[in-house]
């Protein structure tokens, strides 16, 4: 009785080793390895992404009757958008690797139903050690800045009468072709770890499937 469960240890043990060593494991490690590899890849460089939100700061139904005022313009309904740019990538981002005026510029674009009647840098939401300056052009506001190192973020204050909540930031540089919006650390890494998990299962999945079809397969 022994001798027979320890036969049918051996020959469980015996098709997992097959399995392990078979082109289906070795495909199963090349799906994991691109994904911990585009994981690797992508923290390695600039990730450029942006977030926005817009408030009405001031409003015609004030009871205190507050306007702002923006060059000799009374203002009784005015919307602030917070527009943010941050590099959450693992490389630093010269503004001179950044496309030039006339080509892809990083910019804010401005629809044209949008009028901005004021704009700035937020320092508050700024980092400190970034130089940011605002250049207006024609369709948008250019966001120059020196360096925008891992974790830098510069921040715009955009001041407009129309409730208009789509703002976002476009351009290239080095290293970036796409301006994403925000996807922070925490959630890329769940993605990977998710990623993960589903390889695992799907792994556990197959194995159950393979062995239990190669168990039910006649003897010859």
């Amino acid at each position: 009785m022994r001798r027979g469960k320890f036969r049918h240890h051996g020959k469980f043990f015996n098709k997992v080793w097959s399995f392990l060593v078979s082109s289906s494991m070795a495909f199963l490690l090349a799906i994991l390895a691109m994904i911990v590899g585009y994981y690797q890849f992508y923290l390695s460089r600039p990730i450029l992404e942006y977030s926005s939100s817009t408030d009405k700061i001031v409003s015609t139904s004030a009871s205190e009757g507050v306007h702002l005022h923006i060059d000799g313009i009374n203002y009784k309904n005015i919307y602030r958008s917070v527009v943010s740019l941050v590099n959450n990538g693992e490389e630093a981002l010269s503004g001179s690797d950044v496309s030039p005026l006339g080509h892809d510029p990083i910019r804010i674009p401005i629809p044209p139903q949008v009028k901005i009647v004021y704009y700035s840098i937020n320092y508050e939401n700024t980092s400190p050690e970034v130089d940011a300056q605002l250049l207006r052009i024609k369709d948008g506001i250019v966001i120059k800045f020196g360096y925008l190192n891992p974790g830098n973020s510069v921040a715009v204050n955009l001041y407009s009468e129309q409730d208009y909540d789509q703002f976002k930031v476009v351009g290239s540089a080095v290293g970036v072709n796409e301006i994403t919006q925000t996807l922070n650390h925490r959630q890329t890494k769940r993605m990977i770890i998710w990623g993960v998990i589903g390889t695992i299962i799907f792994y556990l999945l197959f194995s159950l499937w393979y062995f239990h079809r190669h168990r039910n397969l006649p003897r010859i």
